[in-house]
């Protein structure tokens, strides 16, 4: 093998190494507020990702009397890649019970907002977290609120309740890949021999003088 091509291969090792770091670690990250949607809208979130485990968290807003389990019930829908996994309704300040209808992965809800189940017109917070299944590539992330019409009230507009979103965060959960044998020896004798050709340069210059 010549030294340019050691080197060339040495300097792809580096870039394989570097890919490998850049997919561990966050995904996405807005730290900001979205909303005030009306219900019966979406939000969607596309990041691209490597396949396997990743976390998601993000604080569910509700504005004036957003309804829980009752006559006036919104229901809340997460889903990924279009699969939902998570519905539930929660209190954000129009009554009625916080009730999950569905979680197969395992989400973890917290209402802060301590309504109960009283009318407050005082909006809320629920702060959600959730395992995600990632697929290689783009992933994108679906929120729903959707008012119940069939033997309920309805839509209500955002005149007397909406919903929004805060803090969304994505982490990778898989571990950095672990580069092969091969290309930590590639980069190694790279770097060994970018080291012998400077030391190589240095003694011709020094039998010059």
């Amino acid at each position: 093998m010549t030294l340019r091509t050691l080197l060339a291969a040495s300097a792809l090792a580096l870039v394989t190494l570097a890919g490998a770091s850049a997919q561990a670690g966050t995904l996405f990250d807005a730290p900001g507020s979205v909303g005030e949607f009306p219900t019966d809208t979406s939000y969607l979130v596309s990041f691209a990702g490597p396949a396997g485990p990743a976390a998601l968290s993000f604080v569910l807003d509700g504005f004036a009397s957003l309804d829980g389990q009752n006559f006036y019930q919104d229901d809340f829908t997460l889903a990924l890649n279009g699969a939902d996994i998570l519905r539930g309704t929660f209190n954000l300040g129009g009554g009625g019970n916080d009730v999950v209808f569905l979680q197969p992965l395992g989400s973890t809800i917290s209402n802060v907002s301590g309504n109960g189940t009283a009318v407050t017109w005082a909006g809320g917070h629920v702060n959600i977290s959730s395992p995600l299944n990632l697929i290689a590539g783009t992933n994108t992330l679906k929120f729903a609120y959707t008012a119940l019409a069939d033997g309920h009230a309805g839509f209500q507009g955002t005149g007397d309740e909406g919903w929004g979103l805060s803090n969304i965060k994505v982490t990778n959960l898989g571990a950095a890949a672990v580069p092969e044998p091969t290309t930590w020896a590639l980069t190694i004798m790279g770097f060994g021999a970018m080291g012998a050709v400077l030391r190589r340069r240095r003694e011709l210059q020094a039998v010059a003088a």
